[in-house]
């Protein structure tokens, strides 16, 4: 019996740490492409040009090409005009369109607060602009009611009640021209889109629901009464930057726009996903050429098209890595970030797909979405080692995913259910098939995917301003679920504000700390302390005997 104890104490000693360093170096993740997400409308950004400049024709390109080297964006967001409508973002706006992209307009308005008795006017000069917007060879997409209600009044621009926003909404949907979306409230402040929800008059004639994330925590992303109650509608990402003090190309700073990224899409479930200033110092591009963020959201943009839908997927295999996955009707995209300051190996699982091999790209501190050569499956299994802090996209295409089932949402005249994105165009990605319905993708009717979560609601605020007539600085510091964003710094006309790295459990780049490293080595040394002693006490124990 003691020589058995003694080899189940050594076999022990060997097993367990094995274990450790095994969860350390090899974790697993499964993808699932027959559990359907949420259907996927675009990612792009804002063209301000009254405030940051107009684009380039050759940052146009860039921006909204999917050839290699570009970003391939499928969404654009412009301000609506105050006063009488002007031309001045038409030309990246029709760049966009004959690209493939949406384009999306949101006013911001002059300072002040808004009453029914304003509604009929105000209606008016919301249809003007689409109608102006249409002659110029631009056909807007949507138009939201409010930029920012709940912060307008700190900021200086229109300020809303959210029973005003819920009211305008049901009055005025459908009247406009477009579609109409929601207030855009400047922190996901759920009492702004509670009343529609609960109102199945006004749900029914919301399509869009619009927000921003500034000092939102991750948590704070799900939203459950959305998930109960709106089937068919859309959940848009339509304005954040993770910080404008630090230049894009900071690493792994600029990570922190893929961290916000997978979060968006899987805890947020969202639609769409629009940054703050496309062309900005801490932008996705900046002077002329594309930055460390911009290669960042590429690795959602150029692959993840209009019409593609998210599929269940293990979110956080293990510490500091992420994996999010969506299928078009021949691709399945998988989309992994390593926050962590080492290599990782992760083994994926690909249920429901016979892709043989996935090209695969890598965006690091030396790496620009460089292409990493090809990763062979067998039955669905690959292995992939991932980069330190880094993001890589692995897509592969192959036989039908099964269909889409068309787009889950509102979007635009309907197309046949499933509806092709087949067609590859090189590094650029896969180009929507002719005769789908809308923009880049089908329309029939579909449902959006209801992952539930819990929702710890809104906390804090941080800076946006300095708009309308001649800027108006704004410093906002507030806090945000475990922690606080830190803001401040001077806004023009130029609407940039400082804003410090997320805090608690806010989206941004979350590093593996020296004390979780230090952990792994604690659970390890007493395990192998003890297997040392067990050897000793063995060996002299043989020598008494002699």
């Amino acid at each position: 019996m003691r020589h058995s104890r003694w080899k189940i104490a050594v076999s022990l000693c060997f097993a367990l740490p094995f274990v450790s360093v095994g969860q350390a170096f090899a974790q697993s993740a499964t993808v699932t492409v027959s559990s359907q997400k949420q259907y996927i409308r675009g990612f792009g950004g804002m063209n301000h040009a009254a405030w940051a400049g107009d684009m380039t024709a050759a940052e146009r390109t860039l921006a909204f090409g999917n050839a290699e080297g570009q970003l391939g964006f499928s969404a654009l967001r412009i301000p609506v005009t105050d006063g009488s409508p002007d031309s001045v973002n038409v030309a990246t706006a029709k760049a966009a369109i004959a690209n493939g992209a949406i384009v999306f307009a949101t006013p911001w308005n002059a300072a002040g607060t808004m009453t029914a008795a304003q509604f009929p006017a105000y209606a008016t000069h919301l249809t003007n602009f689409v109608s102006y917007m249409k002659n110029q060879g631009v056909d807007l997409y949507a138009i939201s009611v409010q930029n920012e209600p709940d912060y307008g009044a700190q900021a200086g621009w229109g300020s809303w009640t959210a029973a005003l926003c819920h009211d305008f909404l049901l009055t005025y949907a459908g009247t406009v021209g477009t579609k109409l979306m929601s207030c855009e409230s400047f922190s996901y402040n759920k009492s702004y889109y509670d009343p529609i929800l609960n109102d199945s008059a006004a749900l029914a004639k919301a399509t869009i629901f619009g927000t921003h994330l500034y000092g939102t925590s991750t948590s704070a992303y799900a939203y459950p009464l959305f998930d109960s109650k709106a089937a068919g509608k859309e959940r848009w990402m339509t304005e954040h930057y993770t910080d404008s003090t630090t230049d894009a190309n900071s690493w792994p700073n600029a990570l922190g726009v893929a961290s916000e990224l997978h979060n968006a899409m899987v805890t947020g479930q969202f639609n769409l996903y629009t940054w703050w200033y496309i062309k900005r110092s801490y932008g996705f591009i900046n002077n002329g050429a594309v930055t460390k963020r911009g290669w960042c959201i590429a690795h959602w943009s150029k692959f993840v098209r209009p019409g593609f839908y998210r599929v269940d997927a293990t979110a956080a295999p293990t510490a500091g890595v992420n994996v999010s996955a969506f299928k078009g009707d021949t691709d399945v995209v998988i989309v992994v970030v390593n926050t962590n300051s080492s290599s990782k190996s992760l083994s994926i699982t690909v249920d429901g797909s016979s892709i043989a091999s996935y090209a695969k790209y890598t965006t690091s501190s030396s790496k620009s979405f460089a292409s990493d050569g090809m990763v062979t499956a067998s039955n669905g299994a690959l292995s992939v080692t991932l980069d330190a802090s880094s993001v890589t996209t692995l897509r592969g295409t192959g036989p039908s995913t099964g269909g889409t089932g068309g787009a889950g949402g509102t979007g635009g005249s309907g197309g046949a259910a499933g509806s092709s994105n087949a067609g590859s165009n090189g590094l650029g990605g896969s180009n929507p098939a002719a005769g789908s319905g809308g923009v880049g993708g089908a329309n029939a009717v579909g449902g959006s995917g209801n992952v539930s979560g819990s929702s710890n609601g809104v906390g804090g605020q941080s800076n946006q301003g300095g708009f309308s007539t001649g800027g108006t600085a704004v410093a906002a510091a507030g806090s945000s679920g475990n922690g606080t964003a830190a803001a401040g710094g001077l806004q023009g006309t130029g609407g940039d504000a400082a804003m410090g790295s997320p805090a608690g459990d806010q989206s941004g780049c979350s590093c593996r700390t020296a004390a979780s490293a230090r952990s792994d080595w604690t659970s390890f040394s007493p395990l192998l302390l003890g297997l040392v002693g067990l050897l000793s006490r063995r060996r002299r124990s043989r020598g008494a005997r002699a």
